[in-house]
């Protein structure tokens, strides 16, 4: 049986709704009152946490590391991996406020840290979860202070082989550490159709016995929705007010609108999915009497007369006898007239 984690209250896993996070990360562009708006989106779509992203630049680049391709178009030109962390961090001092708000709106308050500084900053303002970035499923020391926290560990895969996810969730077992879960992600931003590779949720759910979800960098969310379809207990999004506002995520994230229709779609598949249990559904128990066959007289039937194979028939609707018992009826006496095209019911024969 797989396993389930509590998330703030929140039982996830199999036979449970999907849990569903809504990644602000630096799309507030450090405007507070924006990452306000941002969590209130959030909470009026539906999601059920909000994630920002707990860095600085210091934190997670050399300062001589180089431009990469996909800056491109997405940040300052000739600005450095390093330069643009440093212009889009977030201020460590709204770490308690953004908590604060979020509590009193009702949504729960997550973030991802890059470095073991930012897990004390987290705790100080008791983070109910962990929320570890794909890239940092190598930062073991961090992985190591995060487990023995004890908290739940939500771990995105991206850019990983088995090899690397191993490693990691032998990290966590071993500090004591089993509410876990793995995100299958591809960290490509956006990430293309061709490249997202489902399937491999289904790899780490086998692999690993573990909660299971997606973290979506695709520029629409028809991949989470497949996702649900089968079985992410847990989806990630990214969210923003503008997809054409200034910021390296903004692109491929969902709208206000569109999360609303995301939430829908992941609700109504959820709906659709049902229940492993097949048996004649509520609304289907009409059309069960009425389409379905049973054993019908082909012909008026005398009390006294012995049912014979050429004097019934399999026809609709269903009130009479099943079909399955045509052997047993055949041979009964009719202790009453059965007219042509009238059903048959014990209470006719003998």
């Amino acid at each position: 049986m797989k396993k389930l984690i509590n998330l703030n209250g929140s039982l996830v896993g199999k036979c449970h709704p999907c849990y569903i996070i809504a990644e602000i990360g630096s799309n507030h562009n450090r405007n507070l009152a924006k990452a306000k708006q941002l969590i209130d989106v959030a909470k009026e779509s539906g999601c059920d946490a909000v994630k920002l992203q707990s860095y600085t630049a210091d934190g997670i680049y050399s300062v001589y590391t180089p431009r990469i391709s996909e800056m491109e178009g997405r940040s300052r030109k000739g600005e450095t991996p390093y330069e643009l962390i440093k212009r889009i961090e977030m201020p460590l001092e709204w770490h308690s406020v953004l908590k604060d708000y979020c509590d009193s709106v009702g949504i729960t308050f997550s973030s991802t840290p890059f470095d073991e500084r930012m897990v004390d900053i987290l705790e100080s303002v008791n983070v109910p979860f962990y929320k570890v970035a794909s890239y940092e499923i190598t930062h073991y020391p961090m992985l190591r202070k995060i487990a023995r926290i004890g908290k739940p560990v939500i771990l995105s895969t991206g850019n990983s082989g088995l090899e690397d996810i191993e490693r990691a969730v032998n990290l966590l077992e071993g500090e004591g550490l089993h509410d876990y879960a793995l995100l299958h992600c591809v960290s490509q931003y956006p990430a293309l159709y061709e490249d997202v590779n489902l399937k491999c949720m289904l790899t780490l759910e086998t692999a690993f016995n573990c909660v299971v979800g997606f973290s979506d960098h695709t520029t629409d969310y028809l991949s989470s929705v497949a996702a649900v379809a089968m079985g992410a207990s847990i989806i990630e999004k990214h969210i923003t007010l503008n997809k054409k506002d200034s910021g390296p995520d903004h692109p491929f994230s969902l709208e206000p609108k569109e999360l609303k229709k995301f939430i829908r779609a992941v609700r109504d598949t959820e709906l659709l999915l049902g229940t492993s249990v097949k048996k004649v559904r509520e609304s289907e128990e009409e059309n069960h009497r009425i389409g379905r066959r049973s054993i019908i007289a082909a012909k008026d039937i005398k009390a006294g007369s012995v049912i014979t194979l050429e004097s019934i028939v399999i026809k609709r609707p269903a009130l009479g006898l099943h079909p399955c018992l045509i052997d047993v009826v055949v041979g009964k006496r009719a202790i009453k007239d059965i007219p042509k095209d009238m059903w048959i019911t014990w209470d006719c024969l003998l």
